[in-house]
């Protein structure tokens, strides 16, 4: 709880001269601004808040403007805008010239700086995020220093585990969540941020002490809808010279990424890399390969498959090792790692069946082609959704790709219009005259199906949802239990006939 006219005087007074005829009237904004009494600020309207501060935010899809009277409906006092609004009775109106920045200073004063006394490490890239925020935070709770994250995985400190709706959090959540943590303790905090979050302002509350960015996927959205390489120059023009910055030199992205931050880390197969990947063998059971560092070569073992772990495990260790932790513990802490929830996750032990969120093509050709260089001798089955807005170009793609690397192909759902699967699915026939190819349009019947047919040392891959817990129907989201839950679920179901039957 603030009180407006503090918060105003104490971090925005050079906005006075901005604020509506306040430079005509010669007043002060002490002045103008009543004594009110806030208990929260938001920037979604739909969110009741008694006693708010509601921020016009112009977002990806909605501008805040539009929604300032359900604002007000919903506990909104005050209103920041920057462009022309109906004038309230019931709500103080203040215009600024750029509601962000004023946000971003109040949210910092309202919860006490939560950013300092905290390091706080931001993943970015067009893949790989999950991978390496978890990496980091599995191995600062393992040894004693408190970490939190906040991305797709949900909101995680100490016993706290939440489910997110979204893969980023806003700006004032992701202050509001660090602000709790702090309280609790924390002394770090992992985030997970996409480059159009990035473009929207979501990471600009949080002060980065290192930021990595993994790799970018010039087939991806992200990367033809947005300036993208702009974007990231100018959020790295936000850095304090402090801030550490660790880049993939093997990913196309380095050339770009270089020019923009004067000191970066470097990491990757390329001899000029300071942390340099050698000799990377990939199997069924894990993976392995040597990192060389300042003249020293360490080992790195390893259950996790694929070599986009190779690259996930180099860039997590690289960030931890840069802020002074020790290779060596580093290293034999995180083989004790399970999985990343929904990326390259072996569900069991005896069945070879891996889930995995790929969905841009050069992840599903990665992932295939893994498939195929560990199952050489037995079947590879893949489990593949097809979504209804895919181009009939992006389905010619995936089904060359299926051809090239499966043995058996089992097309299911992805995002679906409501009653219309298989009329999707068979718009995938024309590209294939394959008798591989099965169509089975419940994603969870397409799972069972996979792991009903396969071979004891076969391999079963089901791409596309990863950790989702929903499906995206015609109507909206669709609860939905996950591809490891029916992926476990069958397998128990077939291990329990096996030995019914032996």
């Amino acid at each position: 709880i603030m009180d407006l006219k503090e918060v105003l005087s104490k971090e925005i007074s050079l906005l006075e001269q901005d604020v509506d005829n306040l430079h005509e009237s010669k007043e002060s904004l002490s002045d103008i601004v009543p004594e009110i009494e806030i208990k929260h600020l938001f920037s979604d309207s739909r969110k009741k808040r008694e006693d708010a501060i509601f921020f016009c935010v112009h977002g990806m899809m909605f501008d805040g403007h539009r929604f300032v009277d359900e604002a007000i409906k919903n506990g909104a006092k005050v209103i920041v805008h920057n462009r022309e609004v109906p004038k309230r009775n019931d709500a103080l109106m203040i215009r600024v010239p750029d509601v962000k920045q004023v946000m971003n200073k109040v949210a910092n004063i309202f919860y006490n700086y939560p950013n300092q006394n905290v390091n706080n490490y931001i993943v970015s890239g067009n893949y790989g995020r999950s991978s390496v925020s978890s990496f980091i935070y599995y191995y600062l709770n393992r040894i004693g220093v408190l970490c939190g994250y906040i991305g797709i995985l949900g909101i995680k400190y100490k016993e706290v585990s939440l489910k997110s709706s979204f893969p980023t959090m806003n700006a004032l959540d992701n202050l509001r969540i660090l602000h709790k943590m702090k309280n609790n303790g924390v002394q770090n905090c992992t985030f997970e941020a996409s480059s159009s979050s990035l473009n929207l302002q979501k990471l600009d509350t949080v002060v980065p002490n290192t930021f990595v960015y993994t790799c970018t996927n010039e087939q991806s959205s992200e990367y033809q809808t947005n300036d993208y390489y702009q974007n990231l120059k100018d959020y790295f023009s936000t850095f304090s010279s402090d801030t550490k910055v660790l880049l993939n030199i093997d990913d196309i992205s380095y050339q770009h990424l270089k020019t923009y931050v004067n000191n970066h880390v470097t990491y990757g197969t390329n001899e000029q890399a300071n942390y340099r990947i050698k000799e990377i063998s990939l199997g069924p059971r894990g993976l392995s390969f040597k990192l060389v560092h300042n003249n020293n070569t360490y080992v790195v073992n390893n259950r996790l498959q694929g070599v986009g772990n190779v690259y996930n495990l180099t860039a997590a260790i690289v960030a931890l090792s840069e802020n002074g932790y020790d290779i060596n513990d580093i290293i034999s802490k995180l083989q004790s790692f399970g999985f990343v929830e929904g990326v390259m996750e072996r569900v069991d032990d005896q069945y070879n069946v891996i889930v995995d969120c790929a969905y841009d093509l050069n992840c599903v050709e990665d992932v295939l082609k893994y498939v195929k260089l560990i199952n050489q001798n037995n079947k590879s089955i893949g489990v593949i959704g097809i979504n209804y807005t895919d181009s009939d170009k992006r389905i010619e793609k995936i089904m060359n790709l299926c051809e090239k690397y499966l043995d058996i192909i089992i097309l299911t759902e992805d995002e679906t219009l409501q009653g219309e699967t298989m009329s999707i699915l068979s718009r995938c026939d024309k590209y294939t005259n394959s008798v591989r190819v099965i169509h089975s349009p419940f994603r969870s019947i397409a799972i069972e199906n996979a792991i009903e047919i396969m071979n004891s040392n076969d391999t079963c891959i089901i791409l596309g949802k990863g950790n989702e817990n929903f499906l995206q129907m015609g109507l909206g989201k669709e609860f939905y239990h996950g591809d490891s839950y029916y992926a476990k679920k069958f397998i128990n179901k077939r291990r329990s006939e096996e030995n019914e039957i032996s």
